[in-house]
């Protein structure tokens, strides 16, 4: 693993936790690849970026390997990191929520997902889409039953030929969360997006 991406990244507890994981994995000793990855994280929230920075130094990552950055989704660095994220993390706001609660950069943000919980949903999977590296390059994204994944992975796999699994299931408290793992069947070349939102 090269280069991680956690988008909404909250306290950034998932990148840290997948940094230290990667750090503990076997080195080969013939790669050519940089002994420390790059974890980059985003975040519409201003708080959420200085606390990811906080928790990566508490845990003992070097200060270079964890880029945060605020923003919309991962829009500013599409052209920058696209076609190269090996793991990408995507806990959305899920809930569904009236349309006008979306697109707030309040705590409000972590869960108002307007109808379906899918207007934020919707908007990342293209970009998930040109993110992800071939042919290895896997999104890990929370769903809950109220976001239609059956829908999702019918578009994903007709738009992008990205295939989607559900791995885990769990109940928290009145809901169900699934883990939904996204992977390439086909490179792809230029796949039409739509850019949501650009650094603040």
């Amino acid at each position: 693993v090269r280069r991680t991406l956690e988008i909404g990244c909250g306290t950034g507890v998932a990148t840290v936790f997948l940094a230290k994981r990667l750090r503990e994995s076997p080195a080969d000793s013939c790669s050519e690849l940089p002994l420390e990855p790059e974890h980059h994280a985003t975040d519409v929230n201003e708080d959420a970026i200085r606390i990811t920075l906080q928790t990566a130094e508490a845990n003992g990552l070097p200060r270079e390997s964890v880029v945060a950055t605020k923003c919309n989704l991962a829009g500013p660095l599409l052209d920058r990191l696209g076609g190269t994220v090996d793991v990408l993390i995507f806990n959305p706001p899920y809930v569904p929520t009236p349309d006008e609660e979306v697109g707030g950069t309040g705590i409000e943000a972590s869960w108002a997902g307007g109808k379906d919980g899918r207007r934020v949903i919707d908007k990342a999977l293209p970009q998930i889409a040109r993110l992800l590296s071939w042919p290895h390059g896997a999104a890990y994204m929370i769903t809950v039953d109220d976001n239609r994944p059956e829908q999702i992975a019918k578009l994903m796999i007709k738009e992008y030929g990205i295939l989607v699994q559900p791995l885990v299931r769990r109940r928290a408290r009145n809901e169900y969360l699934t883990v939904q793992k996204m992977t390439l069947t086909k490179k792809l070349t230029d796949p039409l997006i739509s850019v949501e939102g650009a650094c603040r």
